[in-house]
C-alpha cells in the first residue's frame, strides 16, 4: 500500500468516526437542569405565547438541550435543561444562552408559569390568553 493510499484510508476512517460522534447525542453529551435567570413574554396571540428563557451556565460549553412542560389546570411548570459535550476541555468562564419557545394553551384564561430555578424555588409569571 502506498503512502497516498494509506493517507486516504486514514482520512476516510477519521471522517466516519467524526460523523458518528457528531450524530450520537446520547453518548457524547451530559445533561443538567439549567437555572433560568430571566423570562420575557415576547408575544401573546390568541392561545399561543412566545417566551424567551435566559439561563446562566458555568462555562460556554453548555448549550440548550430541551424544556419539560408539565401542566396542572392553569399552572404550567417549565424545566429547562442544558447539555455539554462530555470530556471537552472548556474555559472556566460564566456564560449563558437564551431559548425562545412557543407555548399554547387549550382555552382562554389566566395561566401561571412556574419556571424551575432551584430544587426549592421557581420563577413565577402570569400570562392572560
Amino acid at each position: 500500500m502506498s503512502v497516498k493510499q494509506l493517507v486516504i484510508l486514514l482520512l476516510i476512517v477519521f471522517a466516519v468516526v467524526s460523523c458518528e460522534n457528531f450524530y450520537n447525542d446520547n453518548d457524547d453529551y451530559e445533561e443538567a437542569i439549567a437555572m433560568v435567570e430571566s423570562v420575557r413574554i415576547d408575544t401573546v396571540i390568541n392561545l399561543t405565547a412566545t417566551i424567551s428563557l435566559t439561563c446562566i451556565t458555568p462555562t460556554p460549553c453548555w448549550h440548550f438541550s430541551r424544556v419539560v412542560d408539565q401542566r396542572d389546570s392553569n399552572q404550567i411548570y417549565l424545566t429547562m435543561y442544558r447539555k455539554a459535550k462530555k470530556y471537552e476541555t472548556c474555559i472556566q468562564v460564566i456564560s449563558g444562552f437564551t431559548h425562545t419557545m412557543t407555548l399554547s394553551v387549550p382555552t382562554p384564561g389566566t395561566y401561571t408559569l412556574k419556571i424551575y430555578r432551584t430544587p426549592t424555588s421557581t420563577m413565577d409569571t402570569t400570562i392572560v390568553f
